[in-house]
């Protein structure tokens, strides 16, 4: 459930953004307006203390972003875990997002009435996250699946972005060419969910992954009606 924290101030003095998402990790900082960052392995719990440690120096954390995915498993649970612990210890929230919603938020900004965006990322062996974005909803991501690249439905009428846009384009889609998300857009976006008090409460925190044997696939995501469905195989 989401809890309300009281903000001194538009912008967060000190923001940290962990990110185990990608390969490599990383951890975000901006710290009075200027960004900086730690790159974190793929077994990052013992690197992630330090680096955040080294980011934000002796003052008080005030942002606390988490990155859900999706991606790697032990990556992302190893980086939850620690942003649940060190969100405890302090008694700050926590913003959480995934790598795909500044996409999906741009997206649908720029979706024609009854227009279908789509976000085409690749996940796992040989197959595409296939994400449905729409207009005029508070949670513009409508649905996602995971599809294999024979099965993947696009209409020409759709709007496509993300990593695999020119798989849209080959079938005659229309392409959002946004590119993916700078650092400093990722924090961004996370400011701009600290100003709207859209915090997770730390034991409420869920991460999106992927076991690239391909035996195992999961991740939550956000259902049109605000509620949390589960995707994937063998779950």
């Amino acid at each position: 459930m989401a809890r309300s924290f009281a903000m001194a101030a538009l912008n967060p003095a000190v923001s940290i953004l962990v990110d185990c998402a990608t390969r490599p990790g990383r951890v975000l900082a901006r710290k009075h307006g200027v960004d900086s960052g730690r790159v974190i392995g793929d077994r990052p719990l013992g690197e992630l203390a330090a680096a955040v440690a080294d980011l934000a120096g002796d003052e008080p954390i005030e942002l606390l972003a988490l990155v859900t995915g999706p991606g790697p498993l032990l990556p992302l649970r190893s980086a939850a875990a620690f942003v649940r612990l060190l969100a405890w210890s302090r008694g700050i929230g926590v913003v959480s997002f995934r790598s795909i919603d500044p996409l999906a938020d741009q997206l649908a900004g720029e979706l024609a009435t009854d227009q279908l965006g789509l976000i085409l990322e690749p996940i796992g062996r040989k197959k595409i996250l296939r994400v449905e974005v729409r207009q005029g909803q508070t949670h513009p991501i409508e649905r996602a699946s995971v599809v294999a690249l024979t099965d993947l439905e696009v209409g020409h009428e759709d709007l496509v972005g993300g990593q695999l846009r020119e798989e849209g384009r080959i079938r005659g889609a229309a392409v959002f060419e946004r590119e993916l998300h700078s650092d400093a857009e990722l924090l961004d976006f996370a400011a701009a969910l600290w100003r709207r008090g859209a915090f997770t409460s730390p034991n409420e925190l869920r991460v999106w992954y992927v076991k690239e044997s391909g035996v195992r696939r999961g991740f939550d995501v956000r259902l049109a009606d605000g509620s949390i469905g589960r995707v994937g195989l063998n779950q």
